[in-house]
């Protein structure tokens, strides 16, 4: 009986002890609840997209209960929880600009050439390991639509061989941005504002013989606007939406009609 009894008590004198070790090290290195933490917590959406600037909901709840960021962070949450957090921290929302993403290339089908046809797997990825893609232009968009499926809010759809996104659907979340392989989809304002619709980096003449509505830095956008908005970075027009005032000078001088009014007059999936 002994030889039983003997392992018996030193398995459960080991429990013991072991059960007294946790009790006392979870008082000693217990943290206190931020209870303003977890209530801004539970209002944000839960995606943890990361457009905020933190790791994600945790991370930007903690940051607004330390007082380190503001309650306008949140694009996928939209009006609604601004709301909500300002009421939390008992600060006023003010007016914030809606922003959405958008494409920068309006190279459609019709004013754009093809350098090869492609019969590979029908993804944006994959083409663009051939040589950056079927498209004469290196630097548009392909359209094979890899930013449609990562879009939970279906606020993308491809049109005449172009993603087109609806800045009403658009919340924000950046999955289409990290899907392009092109890097062509940018947060913007989605509207009082004019924006460039090209990323081609080629000189004017090049882009000439390739895309009808590309940019062929001409600089007389940069000329027409008295905001001093517009600038050339690597031989594509760039518009500062901080000193945009969508006079429209820069779309009535540009001769590639590749400057674009925010929100689109046709929007796509509306």
């Amino acid at each position: 009986m002994a030889e039983i009894i003997i392992p018996i008590s030193i398995v459960s004198g080991m429990g013991l002890i072991a059960g007294v070790i946790l009790s006392v090290a979870t008082i000693i290195f217990h943290k206190p609840v931020d209870e303003k933490e977890e209530a801004l917590r539970d209002v944000l959406p839960g995606i943890n997209c990361g457009a905020c600037g933190f790791s994600g909901c945790d991370g930007y709840a903690k940051a607004m209960a330390e007082g380190k960021a503001g309650v306008t962070n949140c694009t996928p949450g939209g009006l609604s929880t601004r709301q909500a957090l300002s009421e939390i921290l008992g600060v006023e929302v003010g007016e914030v600009q809606k922003i959405a993403a958008f494409v920068r290339c309006n190279g459609t089908c019709e004013v754009t050439n093809k350098k090869m046809d492609y019969a590979g797997t029908e993804t944006c990825y994959a083409a663009n390991q051939i040589f950056g893609g079927p498209q004469a232009c290196r630097f548009g968009c392909m359209g094979f639509g890899d930013c449609k499926v990562v879009c939970d809010y279906d606020a993308i759809d491809i049109i005449d061989g172009v993603a087109q996104i609806n800045p009403n659907k658009c919340v924000g979340c950046l999955k289409c941005i990290t899907a392009c392989p092109k890097s062509l989809i940018n947060m913007l304002p989605a509207e009082d504002t004019s924006i460039v619709a090209c990323s081609n980096q080629e000189k004017g003449g090049g882009v000439r013989k390739i895309c009808s509505v590309g940019c062929i830095t001409c600089n007389r956008c940069v000329k027409a606007c008295p905001q001093e908005a517009i600038q050339m970075e690597n031989n594509v027009a760039v518009i500062d939406p901080e000193l945009c005032t969508n006079c429209g000078e820069c779309r009535e001088v540009c001769p590639q009609n590749c400057i674009l009014e925010m929100p689109l007059k046709e929007t796509v999936g509306s």
